[in-house]
């Protein structure tokens, strides 16, 4: 399924997009309980297993993703036939053109971004004059990211104010499911939830100064409202046969500016949760981001972004993230 969290109005909602519409979750449920099931409360029953937030709706864990397949399925069929679904007089389904998507988990509960890609790396130690240190081989590094920078699909990236270069990073953003702490690689894989894309933003003349003063990480080239835009959905795993090996893209304009693939990501998924488990509970609705590729990003083409352009950035088999950039 591909899970998204939307408004109708001023009412925030979660649902899942078929046939280039967006069906509210918690009401297809509803629906289901009340045609299929007989349900005589069915409103009630279907906030209390999937409420429309989607944070809450992973608190559920597994029953409330069962529960949400067989509405899934119930509307899906519906859908086939044309049939308009209402209960308590409010619409099921949207066309998606007519809704705002947010972003799938709008404040999602952790986030980390990895670097896992060699070749970016690489590129950015030659920048410096520098080899890979042989401590990246060691163990997966990263730094933690503010969740209340999280933008979604259709909304405008902001231009930072103290900032004149300002860059993209394409990135591929796992989400953890259930808790997890201390998981060991081979069973990794059953805490992912599911997939997205993210955009981790630029201020690239505050990143250099911030590195060169204190290497700890980024701050403000990083850290600002609207720097991490994610979406446009999450699709759960079992929609992607092989999350290492899916093309990437990112566009400016309509023109491909970078091209990847996450088979070229030297620490794989399981060594993402693995290595952040250890001795720290990882809880629903936290991302762990891939950090971006070789050429993923305009610091590695010799090429930044202006205010007004149209950033694409699309992963095989989730979708398209697009987002303009304006400067206040």
């Amino acid at each position: 399924m591909k899970l998204a969290t939307f408004e109708i109005g001023n009412e925030e909602r979660i649902g899942f997009v078929a046939f280039d519409k967006i069906v509210d979750l918690t009401l297809a449920y509803a629906s289901y309980l009340k045609d299929a099931k007989g349900e005589t409360r069915p409103l009630k029953t279907a906030k209390a297993l999937i409420p429309p937030n989607m944070l809450e709706f992973l608190d559920k864990g597994d029953l409330a993703m069962s529960e949400a397949r067989k509405a899934y399925e119930f509307v899906l069929e519906k859908i086939e036939k044309g049939k308009e679904l209402r209960i308590s007089g409010k619409r099921v389904v949207y066309e998606l053109s007519k809704v705002r998507l947010k972003a799938p988990i709008p404040v999602p509960r952790l986030m980390v971004d990895f670097s896992t890609f060699e070749e970016h790396v690489k590129m950015s130690f030659e920048k410096l004059g520098l080899k890979v240190p042989d401590e990246w081989y060691q163990m997966p590094v990263g730094y933690k990211m503010n969740p209340f920078s999280v933008i979604g699909h259709g909304e405008d990236v902001l231009w930072p104010s103290y900032s004149q270069i300002l860059d993209y990073e394409l990135e591929f953003a796992i989400c953890i499911g259930k808790k997890a702490k201390n998981v060991p690689k081979e069973k990794a894989m059953d805490y992912v939830f599911g997939y997205t894309i993210a955009n981790d933003m630029s201020a690239r003349d505050t990143e250099f100064i911030e590195l060169r003063a204190m290497p700890l990480g980024p701050l403000k080239s990083k850290d600002f409202d609207t720097a991490t835009p994610m979406g446009p959905w999450i699709v759960t795993k079992d929609e992607i046969k092989d999350p290492h090996n899916l093309k990437m893209f990112a566009r400016v304009n309509g023109e491909t500016w970078s091209e990847a693939n996450t088979k070229d990501m030297y620490w794989k998924i399981p060594d993402l949760i693995s290595h952040l488990s250890m001795d720290q509970t990882l809880y629903p609705g936290t991302f762990l981001l891939s950090g971006t590729p070789g050429k993923g990003c305009g610091l590695h083409l010799g090429r930044f972004l202006s205010p007004g352009d149209v950033l694409e950035l699309e992963i095989e088999g989730i979708g398209v993230l697009k987002n303009r950039i304006v400067k206040p």
